[in-house]
This record gives C-alpha cells, sequence and structure tokens, in this order.
C-alpha cells in the first residue's frame, strides 16, 4: 500500500486531521455539492482492501473484496462498497502507474 499512499499524497489526496485516536491520515475522496469533505481514514481503507495490500493496482481494487468489520464478514465489489467511481478518477489523474 505504500507505493499507492506515495502517490496519493503526490496527488494531493492524503491529509493529517487530529481525531479523539490522534493523529490520523486520511484518503481524501470527494467534496460533495453542499461542499461537505468525503474522506476515509488509512485504516478502515486497509480494512477494506487488505486482500490487495501487496498488490493496490487499479485492477486489483476494483475487483471483489472480502473483510470483516465487527465479526461480520462480507465479500462485496468496490462498485457495491462506493469506492470505484474514486478508483476511476484516480486512474484518470495517473495515481496508478
Amino acid at each position: 500500500m505504500n507505493e499507492l499512499y506515495s502517490s496519493l499524497n503526490k496527488a494531493g489526496l492524503l491529509f493529517k486531521e487530529h481525531t479523539e485516536r490522534g493523529e490520523v491520515d486520511f484518503i481524501y475522496l470527494e467534496t460533495d455539492k453542499n461542499g461537505t469533505t468525503c474522506s476515509v481514514d488509512v485504516n478502515a481503507f486497509e480494512i477494506l482492501f487488505q486482500d490487495v495490500r501487496e498488490n493496490p493496482d487499479y485492477e486489483a481494487l476494483s475487483r471483489t473484496h472480502t473483510f470483516e468489520l465487527e465479526d461480520t464478514q462480507y465479500t462485496m465489489t468496490a462498485k457495491e462498497m462506493g469506492y470505484q467511481k474514486y478508483f476511476d478518477k484516480w486512474k484518470e489523474q495517473g495515481v496508478f502507474n
């Protein structure tokens, strides 16, 4: 994931925020029409996409993923999770090599 994070950082899509858990890294996703910034913290992103940790390229991120949240296992595509549109945007921006 480090290479992906490096590319996201170069594209200006990584930022840090202070939370109740201390300083947390976030991935910027979009700003909606109301001006609300949508983002995901890096830890949550890694839980959802842990199966492609070694090779988080566009194709790998775009496929089906199995992950566990609160003792429940889920299997979903990136599109079903709502991330595909961001991966498509990142591909257009050249985030993926």
